[in-house]
């Protein structure tokens, strides 16, 4: 789905004021990494390290794990791709709704695909992944730490797939890589690009047995991380950076978009733990939501009606600043009057 997903802003120019599409904070302040990249974009007339070697013993001594159980990829994405591939030909198990590059990454590779963890049992073959997203994307609920160690420490003989992308946009405890070090049929896959806000550079890493990371590494291909990314994952990290704001703050302005969007007539918003929410819309679909918000008060949502398990109806948004919320707030409510107006 490679123009399937959210933040398609690059599809409307100039046409989008204020962007709700993307999970990752919009306001981030990177003057800091700017003058840092600056100064040595020089790095720029070289090739890259091969595997970003640097970059995943800094992550491995931030995380408190050995340097053989990290790899650097491109993002969360190239892990997902990488591990569909170094599984080619598995079962997968893919509980939906979730995010949709699990199931194409499967396919590319011949997985034999379910969507139900129910019957799997007896029914699937037993080389079989199950792949969870957590915080889940794009429901934004999140998955209970203990239960998902009892399930991955009393099953070995399956391979566990747990996304923590949006680990940094939760206060539920996730797993630490530090904790499951004696876990060999785990794989964690993580975003720098959501931690650090930079969505553009394709920062990303799987923490696993050095067993799994050795086989993911003699599959991938060379200069995968440009220099650019390396450098500034390095900075961030050296440098304890942090551009997620004040998270209590930042869910409590969440929790307050998720009530007023509540009081709206004909919308349905699902609980969240998270920056980000799916709701429902009644007697319209998203699409059309989507084009009358961007028309006429230049606002982007996330279209989450091509995601399995939803229908035409879901969209997904995610906080911003307080008037800005108050503004899709507003501009909601008044497609909804509109609506109204017209079946009358």
């Amino acid at each position: 789905m490679i123009y399937g997903h959210g933040d398609d802003v690059f599809r409307y120019g100039d046409k989008v004021k204020i962007n709700f599409s993307s999970n990752v904070y919009s306001q981030a302040d990177y003057t800091e990494l700017k003058e840092h990249l600056m100064q040595h974009f020089d790095v720029v007339g070289h090739y890259p390290e091969p595997d970003a070697h640097t970059l995943e013993c800094l992550l491995a001594e931030k995380l408190g794990v050995k340097e053989n159980t990290v790899m650097v990829t491109s993002g969360a994405n190239e892990a997902i791709y990488l591990i569909a591939q170094l599984y080619k030909g598995w079962s997968s198990i893919i509980p939906q709704p979730t995010f949709s590059e699990y199931e194409d990454a499967c396919r590319m590779f011949n997985h034999i695909i379910s969507y139900d963890v129910k019957d799997e049992f007896d029914v699937l073959p037993k080389d079989r992944i199950y792949w969870i997203c957590n915080p889940n994307n794009p429901t934004g609920n999140v998955l209970v730490k203990g239960m998902l160690n009892h399930i991955v420490r009393n099953h070995p003989r399956y391979l566990y797939v747990i996304d923590q992308s949006y680990a940094d946009y939760t206060l539920a405890p996730m797993l630490e890589p530090k904790e499951m070090t004696d876990v060999f049929n785990l794989m964690l896959v993580h975003s720098l690009s959501k931690t650090f806000c930079i969505p553009g550079l394709r920062l990303g890493y799987i923490v696993a047995s050095p067993i799994i990371i050795g086989r993911l590494k003699q599959i991938r291909q060379p200069w995968t991380i440009n220099a650019l990314a390396i450098e500034a994952g390095k900075y961030l990290i050296e440098n304890h950076i942090q551009m997620i704001p004040d998270l209590k703050v930042y869910l409590q302005e969440t929790m307050r978009l998720h009530a007023n969007l509540s009081t709206i007539d004909g919308l349905k918003v699902m609980k969240t733990d998270t920056n980000f929410m799916l709701v429902s819309i009644h007697n319209s679909t998203a699409i059309e939501l989507k084009r009358w918000l961007l028309d006429n008060y230049g606002i982007l949502i996330r279209d989450a009606s091509n995601i399995r398990g939803l229908d035409s109806n879901y969209f997904r948004v995610t906080t911003q600043q307080p008037e800005e919320n108050d503004l899709l707030v507003e501009a909601i409510t008044a497609y909804v009057d509109h609506l109204n107006e017209v079946s009358d």
